[in-house]
């Protein structure tokens, strides 16, 4: 009984140090898991999570080393994140591990489950390989502990811990550390969706940035060179876009990071790749080029030819993006992207954003391509204008002045008439020759102003004296109010085509009705001539376009022209420093109001 009594008494205090301990170890572990929730809520990056969990799990069991890894983009691979007391060799022996490769961390993500070594015995006879390198680096006995982090039912990453010494795992510890696996797990995940919502941001952000630098200019080369600084460093170290002209000469634009890969670019061109299929251009296989990673090996198979082998092996690119811009027509030209000195590696996210860049890139290039085939092709047309102007003034010269011997000769009454009618008809052809003059010289910038003294009022007296003939046969009555002179200094020929225009459009639309001029001074130093006809009249949807080139309202069937007076009109008032503006109504008239200013700016 007593001897009972005493072994009871003896043992007590060895299960209550026993009690204690664990105790202790239960709250130190608590205390680790509040430790690591604290780190934990602050970590923003899958970097910063991989930070918290190896530091807090190496403190809290502890363990002599730690290191945490995360899968590649492509599912294919480990990458290590984050080291704790981790062996320089054993860093880059691990930096990047493949699923298929014989090891606890690889085994871990294809089991799912974690793989425990509680010696170096056992490390050596599952995983040689892996205990042969420890051993360049550890002479002693190991333990190791290689934990799979689940998110949503996959594997995202493996928390893996080293002891320099053999040792076991209870089922208490396999609880704690499968509690701090789940939360590195959860606060992993948290990441990267922070990740991923970042990026999402940043892309679209990026694409509208280069949207929008598209949009800025019809010059492609401009154009480019902004796309091609926008998408350097977000998307590669370097960005090249060659892009194939109206001529099919294929040009390139560049940008990089580094100045000796700039400089080999600038001295580069496009070369056609000697087989299309072998080539990680987009520009000659017309398909997207998606090489996440590529080595020496990856140049000498994908350059496409001598002169892009040694420019790849200049760049030395870690990761190769190059997608085509696409057209109904063909391969427009590719935009292409590397990293290189960043070490980063392209994600199937960065290749979508590529086709939607070029695709939007395409777009602007065509657009330029129309905008100078048509600018081209508008001065062609004022080329042929201005060499038809002159050439039909001459015979038409001619004509007139044999018309006119016939009108002053001894031709009866008939033949003087006739003669007076085609007169009217050559001065009216002139009017057409001179306006095509006129759209000719204003299309290339050259109308130039010769300022005169001269009178409004005298000008228009002498305009409505050669519209005589056409007022008569129209019926068509023309009342000029001037109450006195309105002196200016203006280039007299041009405003008498204003005049001109003017005065032909009022009798042309008019249907007979009164025409009515009026011209006079203003108290701020201006000119006003108003235009008045109770013609046809021009309805309001219609009267925005009419001081438009080859701008008209009614239709050429009915009335001819070229619908070039009042565009004509408006360079020349404008060019003045003066305004012109039309009021009409459909069935009440038109009334056209000129402002000149006296004395134009700069005369």
């Amino acid at each position: 009984m007593e001897k009972r009594w005493q072994g009871t008494l003896l043992e007590f205090p060895t299960h209550e140090r026993r009690a204690s301990a664990r105790a202790e170890l239960a709250t130190a572990r608590m205390q680790s898991l509040q430790a690591l929730t604290l780190a934990l809520s602050a970590a923003l990056t899958p970097r910063d999570v991989a930070s918290a969990v190896v530091k807090e799990a190496a403190r809290a069991l502890p363990a002599d080393a730690g290191a945490l890894f995360l899968l590649d983009s492509a599912g294919t691979a480990l990458e290590l994140v984050h080291t704790v007391s981790y062996d320089a060799t054993m860093k880059a022996a691990f930096a990047r591990v493949p699923l298929t490769a014989r090891t606890p961390m690889a085994e871990a993500v294809r089991g799912g489950v974690p793989v425990w070594q509680e010696g170096a015995t056992v490390l050596a006879e599952e995983y040689p390989e892996v205990e042969a390198l420890v051993r360049t680096v550890y002479t002693g006995d190991f333990s190791s502990a290689s934990l799979p982090l689940m998110a949503r039912g996959r594997v995202v990453g493996v928390l893996a811990l080293t002891w320099l010494c053999a040792r076991g795992f209870d089922t208490e510890e396999r609880a704690f550390l499968d509690m701090l696996a789940q939360q590195a797990a959860m606060a992993l995940e948290r990441a990267r969706l922070l990740a991923a919502e970042r990026r999402q941001a940043e892309r679209a952000g990026l694409l509208q940035h280069a949207t929008a630098t598209l949009a800025t200019s019809l010059d492609v080369g401009q154009t480019l060179r902004g796309v091609a600084l926008a998408l350097v460093p977000s998307l590669g170290d370097f960005c090249i876009i060659d892009v194939r002209g109206p001529d099919q000469e294929v040009r390139r634009t560049f940008h990089a990071l580094s100045p000796e890969s700039a400089a080999r670019l600038a001295a580069s061109r496009a070369h056609p790749a000697d087989t299309a299929d072998g080539s990680g251009w987009a520009l000659d296989s017309g398909q997207p080029a998606f090489h996440p990673r590529v080595d020496a090996a990856w140049v000498e198979h994908h350059a496409g030819g001598e002169a892009q082998r040694a420019l790849l092996h200049a760049l030395a690119p870690c990761s190769w993006l190059s997608v085509p811009l696409m057209t109904p027509e063909g391969v427009l030209g590719a935009l292409t992207l590397g990293h290189s000195l960043s070490g980063r590696h392209h994600t199937e996210e960065d290749l979508a954003l590529a086709l939607e860049l070029a695709r939007r890139a395409t777009a602007a290039v065509q657009n330029a391509h129309l905008f100078h085939q048509t600018q081209q092709a508008l001065r062609l047309r004022d080329d042929f204008l201005a060499i038809a102007s002159h050439e039909l003034n001459t015979p038409l010269t001619s004509l007139k002045l044999q018309l006119a011997r016939l009108q002053r000769g001894p031709a009866d009454e008939d033949v003087r008439t006739r003669a007076s009618a085609a007169v009217q008809q050559v001065d009216r052809l002139g009017r057409l020759v001179r306006e095509l003059l006129e759209v000719s010289r204003l299309s290339e910038g050259r109308l130039h102003l010769d300022p005169e003294p001269m009178d409004l009022v005298e000008l228009c007296r002498e305009v409505l004296g050669r519209f005589g003939n056409e007022m008569a046969r129209s019926g068509t009555a023309v009342h000029l109010y001037a109450p006195e002179a309105v002196p200016g200094l203006w280039d007299c020929a041009r405003v008498d085509g204003v005049v001109t225009h003017l005065v032909s459009n009022a009798l042309k639309y008019g249907q007979g009705q009164p025409v009515e001029l009026e011209v006079t001074g203003t108290p701020d130093d201006f000119a006003r001539l108003v235009v008045r006809d109770r013609g046809i009249g021009i309805p309001p949807e219609q009267q925005a376009h009419l001081f438009q080139r080859f701008g008209r309202a009614v239709p050429l069937r009915h009335y001819g022209g070229f619908g070039l007076g009042l565009w004509f009109s408006r360079q020349v008032v404008e060019a003045h420093g003066g305004r012109i503006h039309l009021e009409s109504a459909p069935g009440v008239g038109t009334t056209v109001t000129v402002e000149l200013p006296r004395a134009p700016a700069g005369s």
